[in-house]
C-alpha cells in the first residue's frame, strides 16, 4: 500500500500491533503529524530507544490517536503544531501531547537566523546584514493570509486554503492582492459562512490592531511558498517548495532543537519515566 493511501484507521491498527509486540517493550513511540516531521525529528530522537511515526488526518487525529493508545501503552507522546494556540494564550492540556514553540515547525526553522541565512546565501547574492529584513518583509507581505487563517479558525468559517497566492504577492508594497486572493478562496469554499469581502476585511483590520507575534501568526507552508516566489523574483532561482523545506530541515541541527521548549518539555517527560529518547 502506498503511504498516501494509508488511512487513520490503518495506522491505528498498525500501531496497536506494534505496541503489543514483545520486541517493542520499553520502546518510546513519538507520533507526529506528517512525513516531513518524521524526516526532521528522526535526526534528534534516539532511534534505538524510540520509533517516530506519522498519523494521517492532521492534528486532531493525532490527538485522538495518542489519547486512545496511552491507555494501553504509556511510553507514547505526540508532537503537533501549535498553530494559533500560543497566539490565543490557550492552555493546552491534551495528555502526552506537546506543542511547537511557534506556529509550526517550519516557522521554528525559519526563525533561526543561521538556518535562514544558509538558504539565502545558497540562492542569492544578498548580503547577510539584509537577511533578517528579507525574512521580515516576506512575513509582512503575507500577513493578511495569516489573519484570514486565524479568522477562519476562530469563527469556523470553512474556507479552503488550497488556492495559490504566489502571483498575487508584491514584495515592493509588502502585501498581496487580497481581494483577488479572497475570490480564489471562495471559489474553492462552497460551505464558506462569510462571503462578503468588506466584512472579512473589517474583521482582519480588527485583528491587526492586536499586533500579534508574526512568528505565531504565520503558517510555515505559506511562508515557504512566499519565499520561493521571492527567490524567483530576486535571483531568477526556480526552486520547489519541497526543496526549500528540505534545505531548511538539513540546516537545522540538534543544537538548534535543544534551545526549544518542545525539547525541554519532551525531555522532562522522558526523564520522569526514566526513558532516554534523545541521541
Amino acid at each position: 500500500m502506498r503511504k498516501q493511501d494509508i488511512t487513520y484507521q490503518d495506522k491505528l491498527n498498525e500501531l496497536k500491533l506494534d505496541l503489543s509486540h514483545p520486541n517493542n517493550s520499553g520502546i518510546a513511540f513519538v507520533l507526529v503529524e506528517g512525513e516531513s516531521d518524521i524526516r526532521l525529528f528522526r535526526k534528534f530522537f534516539n532511534l534505538d530507544n524510540c520509533k517516530v511515526e506519522n498519523i494521517p488526518g492532521g492534528k486532531f487525529k493525532l490527538e485522538e490517536c495518542v489519547k486512545e493508545l496511552i491507555t494501553k501503552y504509556p511510553l507514547l507522546i505526540g508532537l503537533r503544531d501549535a498553530d494559533f494556540l500560543h497566539l490565543e494564550g490557550t492552555t493546552y492540556t491534551e495528555p502526552n501531547m506537546f506543542l511547537t514553540d511557534l506556529h509550526d515547525m517550519e516557522m521554528i526553522l525559519v526563525s533561526e537566523d543561521d538556518v535562514f541565512s544558509a538558504l539565502i546565501f545558497e540562492h542569492t547574492a544578498i548580503s547577510k546584514d539584509k537577511h533578517v529584513e528579507v525574512r521580515n518583509n516576506i512575513i509582512t507581505a503575507i500577513k493578511q493570509v495569516g489573519h484570514l487563517r486565524f479568522l477562519n479558525e476562530k469563527e469556523n468559517i470553512e474556507y479552503n486554503f488550497d488556492p495559490t497566492f504566489k502571483d498575487l504577492i508584491s514584495f515592493s508594497k509588502l502585501g498581496i492582492d487580497f481581494s483577488q486572493y479572497f475570490m480564489r478562496i471562495l471559489s474553492k469554499s462552497p460551505k464558506a459562512k462569510i462571503k462578503d469581502l468588506k466584512i472579512v476585511e473589517g474583521k482582519i483590520n480588527a485583528l491587526n490592531v492586536f499586533g500579534f507575534d508574526n512568528l505565531q501568526l504565520t503558517n510555515g507552508h505559506d511562508f515557504i511558498k512566499a519565499l520561493t516566489q521571492f527567490l524567483k523574483e530576486s535571483s531568477g532561482a526556480t526552486i520547489g517548495d519541497d526543496n526549500i523545506a528540505s534545505s531548511l530541515r538539513m540546516s537545522y541541527t540538534t543544537e538548534h532543537f535543544m534551545k526549544t521548549k518542545l525539547y525541554s518539555d519532551t525531555k522532562d517527560w522522558a526523564d520522569k519515566i526514566k526513558c532516554s529518547i534523545f541521541s
